[in-house]
């Protein structure tokens, strides 16, 4: 019952604002006619305010009714297609008391969904629509890919989708109402703080009725999926955004700047899970999901809380036959995964060549090492005038400019300060030109950074050929090394 009333009581603050907009335009109409009445320089100065703050208000009241929505992008799966991932969507439908979705459209986000589109407020449903992320395909189990997709479907079955639509469309309305009060001036100031208040309490009472509708979801999901099924659904979640996120800004732009992208944008991420390395850390974000700031305003409650709300209920036993990976009701797992991954990729990713990991990894890091080690040459340098500065006792000139010594320090103590800057950026210098001379490269490693792969005997040799280089200023031992790699020309 508290779900029922809260709903209602956001569905009658919306059905307020109308009312909210038509008072203070009216007010302003009549305002209006009374100065113009009276006195045509009044009613110039607030016809001057008046019609902006009364178009931005009815602008915004008429954004509540239209429905144009996103369409977003994805890949819209059939029957056809997809028969077994269908079956399983209608399959838990009936098992919640509630009609199928009309469509299913796999998206690229570590999350799914359920919406309807509408007319009449809400009032008349046109269609169901389903949206389930490739990510959570590629990294749940068949058991907890039920509990998921039963929580989607318990908004179906509670009407909650019909309401989450109507009242997104009335924050956005009051959100425009909001954008579009601008202005200076003390009235408006007094219209806005008007809205600003009924804008707060409006979206605290929906996103309460938001929050406990998850709530109920939730509950739904454990009767048809398991009570563990369920939890374990909330924790892998919680693992799979950060391994997602981390997967997109540590891997998948290895090789943006030489212009290329993976070929497998969804094997590479099931390669990542799959690292023991990797899973004890993803594993310790399922045991301990990261705390949330929460808000009056949030429409979900935090994971741990949810958790515990189904913890408190009894216990509804999981299906034994549900250890297996979710991606198995999808016909050809790895190409529909791919597709639906890149479904939103820009144009300018799209125009990226697509090429293997192995193949990516060392382009990638090549590029950028090269393109750094010429920015410590400077234009037109090479390493062989590098290494002539170490000889002359210049070494200090290929340190880092901003890694100074301080200003009291002695020459014998600037050459120490400067020696780990002047290896450091020595060896990104020697690794370029090593790589040029293709007797080594960079190794995909989905446990750590890219591993830097020399052949013998140049890489049993580099480590104390450079120590000597910087720290004892002798370059024999890597002028040597580099020589017999084809590296460095030899010195005539």
């Amino acid at each position: 019952m508290k779900t029922s009333w809260r709903a209602l009581v956001a569905v009658a603050l919306l059905a307020g604002f109308p009312v909210l907009v038509f008072l203070v335009v009216g007010g302003l109409a009549v305002a209006e006619y009374f100065f113009f009445r009276h006195s045509g320089i009044l009613a110039v100065k607030l016809g001057i305010v008046a019609v902006p703050v009364s178009y931005a208000l009815l602008k915004a009241l008429f954004a509540i009714e239209r429905t144009r929505g996103d369409t977003g992008s994805g890949v819209p799966v059939t029957r056809a297609d997809e028969p077994a991932l269908w079956a399983l969507v209608e399959e838990l439908a009936a098992a919640v008391g509630t009609r199928p979705p009309d469509t299913i459209t796999l998206v690229s986000e570590v999350n799914a969904g359920v919406r309807e589109r509408t007319g009449w407020l809400g009032l008349r449903v046109r269609r169901r629509e389903m949206f389930i992320g490739a990510q959570l395909l590629a990294g749940l189990r068949h058991d907890q890919l039920r509990a998921l997709l039963g929580h989607e479907l318990g908004h179906y079955s509670n009407n909650d989708t019909r309401l989450a639509g109507l009242t997104y469309r009335g924050r956005r309305s009051i959100e425009r109402a909001l954008t579009g009060l601008g202005g200076d001036g003390w009235f408006e100031g007094l219209v806005r703080r008007l809205f600003v208040l009924y804008a707060k309490l409006y979206f605290a009472v929906s996103a309460a009725a938001c929050r406990r509708q998850e709530l109920a979801a939730d509950a739904a999901a454990a009767r048809v999926a398991g009570t563990a099924a369920m939890t374990s659904a909330l924790r892998e979640i919680e693992a799979l955004d950060v391994a997602w996120d981390f997967y997109f800004d540590r891997y998948v732009p290895i090789g943006w700047d030489a212009g290329y992208l993976p070929d497998r944008l969804a094997g590479g991420f099931r390669s990542l899970l799959a690292d023991e390395a990797r899973a004890e850390e993803f594993d310790r974000i399922r045991q301990n999901p990261p705390a949330e700031e929460t808000s009056r305003y949030d429409t979900h409650p935090p994971t741990a809380e949810r958790i515990a709300a189904l913890e408190a209920l009894p216990e509804v036993p999981v299906r034994q036959d549900g250890g297996h990976p979710a991606s198995e009701v999808l016909r050809d797992a790895a190409t529909t995964l791919e597709a639906a991954m890149v479904s939103d990729f820009s144009d300018k990713a799209k125009a990226k060549r697509r090429i293997g990991w192995d193949r990516l990894v060392d382009l990638g890091v090549r590029h950028s090492v090269t393109r750094a080690a010429a920015g410590i040459l400077g234009a037109g340098g090479t390493l062989a005038q590098a290494l002539d500065l170490i000889d002359a006792g210049r070494a200090a000139e290929l340190a880092d400019p901003e890694h100074k010594p301080p200003a009291s320090a002695g020459p014998r103590a600037q050459r120490e300060f400067a020696a780990p800057s002047v290896r450091d950026r020595l060896s990104t210098v020697v690794k370029a030109y090593l790589a040029e001379a293709e007797v080594a490269h960079w190794k995909l490693s989905w446990s750590g950074p890219p591993e830097f792969v020399v052949d013998e005997p140049y890489g049993s040799e580099l480590a104390a050929a450079l120590d000597a280089a910087s720290a004892d200023h002798d370059t024999a031992p890597l002028r040597r090394l580099l020589v017999a790699a084809g590296a460095l020309p030899v010195r005539s």
